[in-house]
């Protein structure tokens, strides 16, 4: 059997699970558990269920927000900063997913919304 130890370590809703039943599998017969501990225990998945839910709902809308933003930028002509710190300019062309993460297309180049320095002008 493994085992979570240290600061850090995460209990996934499937290890949880497996040790509530591996719990009652060996739980001692002339001693049962309580029946409040085990609703307690279930409470708590339902609650880790609930949380992870809701972390990854939150990123879902995250992301579309993001996606949104960066597609109104399409045909934008817009200023970025370069990795060796240099600015460049171009209309934005579309939008590339790199890693997980929307990013402008621009002359060509993949450009982080975070490097952008203006938006429009002349």
């Amino acid at each position: 059997m493994s085992q979570v130890t240290g600061p850090g370590s995460t209990l996934s809703q499937n290890a949880f699970l497996k040790l509530m039943v591996m719990q009652m599998q060996y739980q001692n017969p002339l001693q049962p558990q309580s029946s409040s501990q085990f609703l307690s225990q279930l409470a708590q998945f339902t609650s880790l269920e609930q949380m992870t839910n809701v972390a990854s709902t939150d990123t879902q809308n995250l992301f579309v927000s993001q996606l949104s933003v960066e597609q109104k930028l399409i045909g934008q002509k817009v200023t970025f900063q370069n990795p060796d710190q240099t600015t460049s300019t171009g209309t934005v062309t579309g939008i590339k997913i790199v890693k997980g993460t929307p990013q402008l297309m621009v002359n060509g180049t993949t450009v982080a919304l975070t490097s952008l320095t203006q938006i429009g002008g002349a």
